[in-house]
């Protein structure tokens, strides 16, 4: 028999799903928007031709332009992997990378570089053979963006519905919520990487992972009896065990 939950138990499952309106909101931003934009961009960047040598630069092109810049300095630090550039008409600035190597620690001031700008923005630099693609160069990873949003949608699920059980007095559950966080991140992470693997579009992330979270959420509950509301201690599938 459930008690009645003190004032400030109900109070902590209000929250508690009130707050899974903010992954919820995410998930749809990046279902809806960011996920489209980013396979559109990746897209039109592998099939964007190089721009005619003769022709005259413009600060927004659709082509890949190759432009010389000058080094004018570098930042190293454990977040910030920075170049500045200068000499160009108009994509000098900053430009960001991932990682140091295998090219951004061996730059110096004065350093002469050729950069590969798209849509106003430098793609990746090149200097004596080596390259390194900057943040900003379109990637085809977005099967494995669908498995995080994916995760992040069924996070905002479990939120409320541990919210909701908190709210109604029903606090046997939360036992359960570290097993079936950890299952449904390894449920969307699966189908994900396989997709990236495979390259099959992100769009085929979703339709699998949910159900393997179905399932995996399911054999959570079998594993774990008598911690479900309105369940009993030993209660499995209709019978009780000794």
């Amino acid at each position: 028999m459930n008690h009645r939950p003190s004032p400030g138990i109900r109070t902590g499952g209000a929250l508690l799903a009130a707050a899974a309106l903010v992954p919820a909101a995410a998930a749809w931003y990046l279902f809806a928007v960011r996920l489209p934009d980013d396979t559109e961009r990746y897209h039109s960047y592998s099939a964007a031709a190089t721009c005619p040598a003769d022709s005259p630069g413009a600060a927004v092109e659709e082509c890949v332009r190759t432009v010389p810049f000058t080094v004018s300095g570098t930042v190293l630090r454990h977040k910030d992997h920075l170049a500045t550039l200068n000499g160009a008409p108009f994509w000098s600035g900053t430009v960001r990378f991932g990682d140091t190597v295998p090219l951004l620690d061996d730059l110096k001031p004065g350093d002469r570089v050729d950069g590969k700008v798209w849509r106003g923005q430098v793609m990746g630099l090149e200097r004596a053979g080596v390259t390194q693609a900057s943040l900003d160069e379109p990637r085809d990873d977005a099967q494995l963006i669908a498995g995080a949003n994916t995760f992040v949608a069924l996070l905002a699920l479990l939120a409320a519905a541990l919210g909701a059980l908190l709210f109604t007095g029903r606090t046997g559950a939360l036992a359960l919520a570290r097993s079936l966080f950890f299952w449904t991140m390894l449920a969307c992470a699966g189908p994900a990487a396989l997709a990236y693997w495979a390259g099959l579009p992100w769009w085929t992330v979703p339709p699998v992972a949910v159900p393997a979270a179905l399932v995996a959420a399911e054999g959570v509950r079998r594993r774990n009896p008598g911690k479900l509301p309105g369940e009993p201690h030993g209660f499995v599938d209709g019978h009780v065990s000794a």
